[in-house]
């Protein structure tokens, strides 16, 4: 199962990693203000830094202890070396995202990307060289990478979600106007809450479950054949 699970992520995880390229693009053509938040670009550019990480100050309109990479941004939005990329000072403020929540959200995406492909790659040409089972310490790691997934999957809605604000439909329909009028904080705390505590119960359940299966071992049929 382990193998099997491997060599599926080592096909899929890039791939996925290319569909999200692709999103990007879609997003840089599209909506270009939640592309400069979530790139962390505060004025316009040519060629564009990649900025790695930083601190985004919306009030300032910078990013403080900032990390960036020359080029590296127009090669990414443009797969250009000279591209000119737009920065969020070229929008109203009324119109821009929180620029903290993307910026992060995406970066933390990509890292759990990266750290799944890489895991995914180093375990399967390992069990391909029939060595994977003698290196505890990366079955250990792999073991552990299970959130992964589901984190990669929050940070990439926090990402399009949060940047895509203060807009429904981009451009056409702000949250403000969208919102249902008669919908108060406590409707959706408590339904937020039930959602909640029903997955929660489901997730014990499925972890008592398969404790228990695994403490009790195969059959002792299985273990004698």
């Amino acid at each position: 199962m382990l193998r099997m699970g491997l060599g599926l992520a080592a096909v899929l995880v890039p791939l996925q990693i290319g569909i999200g390229h692709l999103t990007g693009d879609y997003v840089h053509d599209h909506q270009p203000a939640k592309f400069a938040a979530i790139e962390g670009r505060w004025h316009d550019e040519q060629p564009a830094s990649e900025v790695l990480i930083a601190w985004p100050d919306g009030e300032a309109e910078r990013n403080r202890f900032e990390v960036k990479v020359p080029v590296l941004g127009s090669i990414i939005a443009s797969a250009s070396l000279t591209s000119r990329e737009v920065g969020l000072a070229d929008f109203p403020r009324e119109d821009r995202p929180p620029v903290l929540i993307p910026f992060m959200a995406f970066r933390i995406m990509v890292g759990c990307g990266l750290v799944m492909l890489a895991l995914a790659w180093a375990g399967t040409w390992l069990a391909w060289r029939g060595r994977l089972e003698a290196r505890r310490a990366l079955l250990w790691t792999i073991f552990f990478s299970f959130p992964l997934g589901f984190i990669a999957t929050l940070m990439g809605w926090f990402t399009a979600e949060v940047g895509r604000q203060p807009w429904v439909a981009y451009g056409l329909l702000r949250t403000a106007d969208a919102a249902t009028p008669f919908l108060t904080t406590s409707n959706v705390a408590l339904t937020l809450a039930m959602f909640a505590a029903v997955y929660a119960l489901i997730f014990a359940a499925g972890t008592v479950y398969i404790y228990r299966m695994l403490r009790q071992g195969p059959p002792e049929s299985a273990g004698a054949s």
